[in-house]
């Protein structure tokens, strides 16, 4: 910050996902939403790359200067979501525990898988699929969300296989926050520190 209080360079937020159609995803709706905001999304390619990066990344992300850091992992079978949080190294474990207002690096779940935010638009599903007949669930981490995404795709594509970053490409200029927050709980926590970050940043 400058004397008067101002920034002197656009906010900077690190972004570690899992894969490719997460980075597309992510890059895709994160700018749009958060105008004016830098973000960088790393593709880690794997979930298990990920955490074993993610003390590289920590580091990188201080070094280039960002504001704030951001892990997106899926739970997948992990009992639940402080399992997640021990398969990570003690330091990033520590950065991610530490008080809201100090914490520099955010560690969220999606339960059980990033699709399960997918499902949680329904708007932005039907906009994709104008085929499908499709009613978002109360909770869309209630159970692998994988399989009933793959099965939306065959009712409008049949028998061509499922792409997934495609079908993310395509997704992400629909998909609104504030719907899918109001069916998953596990974005709703995602959505409401990224935008905690942006807006004290």
């Amino acid at each position: 910050m400058d004397p008067g209080g101002h920034r002197r360079h656009p906010l900077k937020i690190g972004v570690g996902v899992e894969g490719p159609s997460d980075r597309d995803f992510w890059d895709k709706v994160l700018h749009r939403c958060f105008r004016g905001v830098q973000f960088k999304v790393f593709n880690m390619k794997g979930r298990s790359k990920l955490i074993q990066e993610t003390p590289r990344l920590l580091n990188l992300f201080h070094d280039a200067h960002y504001d704030a850091g951001f892990i997106l992992i899926d739970r997948d079978d992990t009992p639940c979501v402080t399992a997640v949080l021990d398969e990570f190294d003690d330091g990033s474990r520590k950065e991610a525990r530490k008080p809201i207002d100090q914490r520099y690096l955010f560690i969220c779940v999606a339960v059980r898988e990033l699709e399960a935010w997918f499902l949680a638009d329904q708007a932005a599903i039907v906009a994709v699929l104008h085929k499908v007949s499709y009613n978002a669930p109360i909770e869309t981490g209630n159970q692998s969300a994988e399989r009933p995404i793959v099965e939306l795709w065959r009712q409008q594509h049949g028998q061509v296989a499922f792409n997934k970053i495609d079908f993310a490409k395509n997704l992400a200029p629909k998909f609104k926050p504030d719907e899918a927050a109001q069916h998953s709980k596990s974005f709703t926590y995602f959505w409401d520190r990224i935008g905690t970050c942006v807006r004290s940043g």
